[in-house]
């Protein structure tokens, strides 16, 4: 895919954000005019948007502080310019990301937004089971979960990378280009096998694992809509998008007990500082278990410290 002007670039990259990493449309907005605002910077120096290397970028954010511009701002800005790099590498736009180790001022994180086990539960179980339709996305819905996919790696799948007998899948498109080796749990297996069951037909003229009605590969934009759908159905409040059930399936892994290095294998991240902002999910999740079964966490109870040594 050949693509020259820039604005289609930011295109592709605005749409990715909004319909698989489900973010807001004033994060989105902010997003557009940081990566505008660098893209003029880069024009006026006389570079291509993929034509940037780390100093160019270090010159802008060096920039942005002569002008004056606060902390935080100057933070979402790297945050945009490296979240779009990511995004040009990962889908073959670009071979180096020249925002590799670019460093902002540092700011508490928001922590990602899981569903609960129980959220989990009543999304899955949305889908209507006796139609083929139903069947498919309810196995899309048990992988995704059961196997922490990115839905870009969802819909890449090929019939060849599932192992359903052993319980593993071979992910080919994560980012960077990198393979890795996950696993899929027991209802991810019988649900997917109820699929491959019902789509023999089907899966015979196509080399991809998940199909549309028409037999053609399912989009990126397609599986957020379906989620958003049986989200609503499930009467969950909460804003679910692709990315959450990924979210979930690490968080709902380390409250389990599981160790963070083996998440960061299964979720595909190259650093552990990427994987370690679970960490802060799994404090959330200790407070509130303390303050719920704690005797004196809110001052209740009537066990008393006083002469203990």
């Amino acid at each position: 895919m050949e693509l020259q002007n820039p604005d289609a670039f930011f295109d592709l990259f605005f749409t990715h954000l909004r319909m698989e990493r489900g973010l807001s449309n004033n994060t989105v907005e902010s997003y557009n005019r940081d990566l505008l605002r660098f893209a003029a910077s880069e024009c006026d120096g006389g570079r291509s948007i993929t034509g940037v290397d780390r100093k160019g970028i270090h010159d802008h954010i060096v920039g942005l502080y002569e002008a004056g511009l606060d902390a935080r701002s100057i933070s979402r800005t790297v945050s945009a310019i490296k979240t779009f790099y990511n995004f040009m590498v990962a889908e073959g736009f670009m071979d180096n990301n020249p925002a590799i180790n670019i460093k902002a001022p540092k700011f508490n994180k928001t922590l990602p937004e899981v569903l609960t086990v129980t959220e989990v539960e009543r999304l899955l179980k949305a889908p209507e089971p006796d139609r083929w339709e139903g069947i498919r996305d309810r196995a899309m819905l048990e992988l995704m979960y059961a196997s922490g996919l990115r839905v870009s790696e969802l819909v890449s799948l090929k019939n060849e990378d599932v192992n359903i007998s052993e319980g593993f899948l071979i992910v080919r498109s994560g980012k960077g280009g990198k393979d890795r080796l996950t696993l899929m749990g027991q209802f991810a297996k019988v649900w997917l096998q109820k699929y491959l069951d019902a789509s023999l037909e089907r899966l015979t003229a196509s080399e991809y694992l998940f199909l549309t009605r028409r037999g053609k590969p399912f989009t990126r934009q397609a599986v957020w809509l379906k989620l958003r759908e049986y989200a609503e159905k499930a009467m969950i409040d909460k804003k679910v998008y692709p990315h959450i059930l990924r979210h979930s399936f690490a968080t709902h892994l380390l409250e389990g007990g599981a160790d963070l290095r083996a998440i960061q294998t299964l979720l595909g991240h190259s650093s552990i500082t990427t994987t370690e902002v679970y960490t802060h999910v799994r404090t959330d999740f200790l407070r509130e278990e303390y303050d719920r079964f704690h005797p004196l966490a809110q001052g209740g109870g009537q066990t008393s410290c006083v002469g203990i040594k």
